[in-house]
C-alpha cells in the first residue's frame, strides 16, 4: 500500500528505473560536447552555471571561453575589479549575474580557501546562489543527489505528466517534492550528474518550446500531454511582465578617433557601463529643438555641446526594458569643467571600460549613414 506522502506526490506512468534509464542512454548518446562538461571542475561549473542563467548555451559559449581565458581561476576572479569583469562580461546581458559572480568568487576565497563550498546551505549565502544553482553546483560538480528545477525541466515534465496548473513560484513544490524523491532513488543517486544534466538536455534539444520533437524523445511512448495531442498547450503559462518603455537623446561626441563616455550611476540594470552622454525624452515622436537638447545637456551633465547631425533612432532590449535612443553627433563648444566622470574611449581597442552593446549599435547606426552620404 502506498504512503500518505507517495500518493500526495506526483507520479510517474512508468517506474523511475525504466524512466531514467531510457534518459541517461538517451544522455550518453545525444548530449552536446560542451567545454565544462569536458572539465567539470567545481570553478567551471560554478561559471557556466551564472552565464546560463536566462541565456542559451549557443549564446554563453563565446562568452564562457573569453571570460575563462581572462580568469582562468576563481582566484584570478576573486582579485580582479568589478569594472574589469563587467568588461569582460559585456555583451551577455543580465549584468547582475557578473556583479553576483565576483562577489561570489571573493566570498569563497575569504570565508572557504578558495573551494566551492559542498554544504547546500552555504552556498545558498554566496550572491546569486538559489535553489536550483545549489543543487547543480553540488550535484554535477561533487556527485551529490540532489533536485534541480529550471524551465527546461519544469516544461518537460509539465508535459510528460500532463500538469494543467502554474508551474511558477510555489505552483511549482509539487515537482521539487517529485525531484527530491527521484534523486533518493538507487539509479538515479548513482547517476545524478548525468541524470540532472539530461533532463536539462532533453527540454533544449526535444522538448523545446515550440514544435517539440516528440517522435525523438525516448520518453514519448509514455508522455501524458503527448497521448493526448496537448503537448503544445502545456506548461500553463503565466502572464508576462509588463514591458517598460525609455526614450533617450544620446550624444555622441568623437576626438582623434575616440568618443567620449560617461559612467552610468543611476539605471539599477545598468550601473557601472560607459555609454554615450543621454538625457531622458517623453516617450513619444516629437523630439526637443537642437537648441532645447544643448541646453538639457548643459544642465544634466554640465557638457556645453553643438549638435552637428541627426540619426534615426536605434532600438534595444533590456528583458522587459524597451529603450529607444535618438543618437546625434555633437561637438565640445569647451572641454567640461569636472572632467571626472568621463572618459575618452577607443571602442576598438582593448576596452579598460565595460561598455553595453547598444552603443555599438549606435555607432553602426552613424556610420551606417555615413556610408550611404559618401555613396551618394
Amino acid at each position: 500500500m502506498k504512503s500518505r506522502s507517495a500518493s500526495r506526490r506526483l507520479q510517474l506512468p512508468i517506474s523511475i528505473d525504466e524512466f531514467a534509464g531510457r534518459l541517461l542512454d538517451w544522455y550518453t548518446q545525444h548530449k552536446r560536447d560542451l567545454p565544462w562538461r569536458r572539465q567539470p571542475e567545481p570553478y567551471r561549473i560554478l561559471l557556466s552555471e551564472f552565464m546560463l542563467q536566462q541565456t542559451q548555451v549557443k549564446t554563453v559559449l563565446p562568452y564562457y571561453e573569453r571570460f575563462l581565458r581572462a580568469y582562468p581561476t576563481l582566484e584570478d576572479l576573486a582579485r580582479s575589479e568589478e569594472s574589469e569583469v563587467l568588461s569582460a562580461w559585456s555583451g551577455l546581458g543580465y549584468y547582475n549575474r557578473a556583479r553576483n559572480l565576483h562577489r561570489t568568487a571573493r566570498l569563497i576565497c575569504e570565508k572557504h580557501d578558495g573551494t566551492l563550498p559542498r554544504d547546500y546551505d552555504q552556498l545558498l549565502e554566496l550572491p546569486g546562489v538559489g535553489r536550483y544553482t545549489a543543487g547543480a553546483l553540488l550535484s554535477i560538480a561533487y556527485g551529490e543527489p540532489l533536485p534541480i528545477l529550471d524551465g527546461n525541466i519544469q516544461r518537460l515534465l509539465a508535459r510528460y505528466l500532463k500538469i494543467r496548473k502554474d508551474l511558477t513560484g510555489s505552483g511549482a513544490e509539487p515537482v521539487w517534492d517529485l525531484l527530491a524523491w527521484m534523486v533518493r532513488e538507487p539509479l538515479v543517486d548513482e547517476h545524478i550528474s548525468d541524470f540532472n544534466q539530461a533532463l536539462m538536455e532533453m527540454g533544449a534539444l526535444v522538448c523545446t518550446s515550440k514544435n517539440p520533437l516528440c517522435n525523438e524523445c525516448p520518453l514519448g511512448d509514455s508522455c501524458l500531454a503527448r497521448k493526448e495531442g496537448i503537448q503544445e498547450e502545456l506548461p500553463v503559462r503565466t502572464k508576462s511582465r509588463k514591458l517598460q518603455s525609455f526614450q533617450f537623446a544620446s550624444a555622441v561626441v568623437p576626438r582623434n578617433g575616440r568618443y567620449l563616455l560617461m559612467q552610468n550611476c543611476e539605471s539599477k540594470f545598468l550601473r557601472g557601463f560607459w555609454e554615450f552622454p543621454k538625457v531622458v525624452l517623453p516617450i513619444g515622436p516629437d523630439l526637443p529643438s537642437s537648441q532645447l537638447l544643448e541646453q538639457t545637456f548643459e544642465e544634466t551633465h554640465g557638457l556645453k555641446i553643438e549638435i552637428a547631425e541627426q540619426f534615426s533612432p536605434v532600438d534595444h532590449r533590456i528583458t522587459f526594458r524597451k529603450l529607444r535612443f535618438y543618437p546625434f553627433r555633437a561637438h565640445l563648444r569647451e572641454d567640461p569643467e569636472d572632467s571626472r566622470g568621463f572618459v575618452w574611449v577607443d571602442l576598438e581597442a582593448k576596452r579598460d571600460y565595460p561598455v553595453p552593446s547598444f552603443v555599438g549599435k549606435i555607432v553602426k547606426r552613424i556610420g551606417r549613414a555615413d556610408d550611404t552620404r559618401r555613396q551618394n
